[in-house]
Parts: C-alpha cells; structure tokens; sequence
C-alpha cells in the first residue's frame, strides 16, 4: 500500500470513519508491513498528545437557534419592508423633476428678435469682427448658444 492512501486510511480509522471492508485491509496492511505499524504508532503518540475537550452548546443556545432558524423560513410581509422602496422611489422621482423642472419656468433675457437681428448688418462697428470672434468662442465653450446671454 502506498504511504498517502496508508496515511489516509490511518486518519480515517482513528476518527472512525473507515468502512469495514477497508479496515479489514488496513488491519492485514498493519500485520505485514513494519512501516505501518511505525506510521500507526507515531500517529497514536501525537493523537495522545493533543487534549481533546468534549464541548456541547448549552441547550438554550440550541433552542434559540433552533427558533431563528423556524423563524427564518416563514416569510413575514411587513409594512416597513414595502414602504422603504416605495418612500425611496418618491423621494428619487422628486429629485428628478426637481432637476428637469429647474430651468422650465425661468424667462431668458433674450428675445427671439435680438438672436434674428444678430445675423443682419445693421450697424456699421469697427470692433464687430472682434466681438464676432468672441461670441463664437463663448458659444463654443457654452455649447447653448442662447446661454451666452444671460452672461
């Protein structure tokens, strides 16, 4: 038998879990072979020295778990648990159409007959292509070309 599944097997009887048909093996395994035997002791030797202390929860603790968990799986529909989403959903619409709404009502100081005049050369300027040139620049940064009046 291999040292690994010899070492395995060796575990698995001191924790009593080995089936009958393996410690029958492990039993002729141990009769033949020297090294077994010495594998089978030392592990005796360390297994003596570790303290093993037999540890129980208290039997309230068990029934108290016992009751969570039965609590657990019945699903209780409470008020608050629908009422959280529905008030966070309010409160995000409000937002929102606070947000949309904010520029609805305000009135721009700019009428559609200035914007329309722009375009027509009305007065005679020396400085009109320098205005003209910042305009353009102004409303590139703005990127709302009635913006550039409220300015």
């Amino acid at each position: 038998m291999k040292t690994k599944k010899l070492e395995k097997w060796l575990l698995l009887e001191q924790s009593g879990e080995l089936s009958p048909k393996q410690l029958c093996l492990l039993r002729r395994e141990l009769d033949i072979s020297d090294r077994a035997r010495r594998l089978r002791e030392e592990l005796g030797i360390l297994s003596g020295s570790i303290r093993k202390i037999d540890v129980e929860p208290s039997p309230w603790a068990v029934a108290r778990i016992a009751a969570r968990l039965r609590e657990e799986g019945q699903t209780v529909v409470s008020l608050s648990k629908i009422l959280r989403p529905v008030l966070a959903l309010a409160a995000c619409l409000t937002v929102v159409s606070g947000v949309l709404n904010f520029h609805g009502k305000q009135t721009y100081s700019a009428s559609t007959a200035v914007i329309a005049a722009a375009g027509v050369d009305v007065w005679d300027d020396p400085f009109e292509q320098d205005l003209s040139k910042l305009e353009n620049l102004i409303v590139s940064i703005s990127g709302n070309p009635i913006d550039i009046m409220e300015m």
